[in-house]
């Protein structure tokens, strides 16, 4: 018997570091282009150039992030984070809002039809939004909210259909007999909803602030849609007007590709912070009632 539980936790050792590696080689594939853009943004022309290309950078300068920052045709890049900020921080306060209040509507709430509500806006999921970009660009042109940040606020929220998966399954790993213990002491349905139910969903409400955060932040094809003129233009436009202008550059500390790499860091950044910040209640969101059917 001592000789099988010896070999069972051997086999279980073995097991546990398999998957360990396995996971370590996932995360440093994935982490690699990151890592790699990081690097090249402080390197000289000569280092982005070399024959033999270096992780570390051997002179590490902030000359390229310099140039972005003061170049003409970058002098918005600035505002360009502003307009951002404003559109994704609203985006993800109203879709926390919406999914919030509509995962206990469909988790606990009885009224007619509500699976159908549920499986028919879940189905929504896997139906591209490029795929209506045209009915999108004339509805927001009749309601007169293109070119304009709170247009872009109101749009990107109707996309629900993750949010709404995500709380209804954390309202699902609520116990009941403490929404029970509180009507017996007179909780009306708000109360149940904000003062019982809402305290134990904050993880999911976390992951639904992040995804929606990282999903507007990133955006590219709606907004470069629905916006006309410069100086409304995100992030995620702005960077993208970087590339190719390499031939541009004439002092032998710059190069293009630096360039890039120094503006996609500084896009990027506000979605690291973001996460380092939520990432304890992200991964309690994921283990309390999300993966509950």
């Amino acid at each position: 018997m001592a000789a099988l539980t010896r070999a069972f936790k051997k086999n279980l050792n073995t097991n546990a570091l398999f998957v360990n590696l396995t996971l370590w080689l996932i995360c440093a594939f994935c982490l690699l282009p990151v890592v790699w853009t990081i690097s090249s943004s402080f390197k000289t022309r000569q280092e982005l150039y070399m024959a033999a290309p270096v992780m570390i950078p051997r002179s590490p300068t902030l000359a390229n992030y310099q140039w972005i920052m003061t170049r003409e045709d970058m002098s918005r890049l600035p505002f360009n984070l502003w307009n951002s900020a404003k559109v994704t921080l609203g985006s993800v306060i109203i879709q926390c809002i919406i999914a919030t209040m509509a995962g206990f509507a469909f988790a606990r709430l009885e009224f007619r039809g509500r699976d159908l509500i549920f499986y028919l806006l879940i189905l929504l999921m896997f139906v591209p939004r490029a795929g209506g970009l045209m009915a999108l660009y004339e509805l927001m042109d009749f309601l007169h909210l293109r070119n304009s940040h709170l247009g872009l606020t109101l749009l990107f929220p109707s996309a629900i259909s993750v949010a709404l998966f995500v709380m209804r399954q954390n309202f699902l790993g609520v116990p009941r007999e403490l929404e029970e213990a509180a009507i017996i002491d007179g909780a009306n349905t708000w109360q149940l909803f904000w003062h019982v139910d809402v305290p134990f969903v904050k993880g999911g409400i976390a992951v639904v602030a992040i995804w929606e955060f990282i999903y507007v932040w990133g955006e590219y094809l709606i907004t470069l849609t629905m916006l006309d003129f410069p100086e409304q233009e995100t992030v995620s436009i702005a960077v993208t007007k970087l590339q190719g202008w390499g031939a541009h550059f004439t002092s032998s500390t710059l190069a293009g590709y630096g360039a890039e790499s120094a503006a996609y860091v500084v896009a990027m950044l506000p979605v690291i912070l973001v996460f380092i910040l939520l990432q304890r209640w992200f991964v309690r969101g994921l283990s309390e009632g999300i993966l509950k059917l």
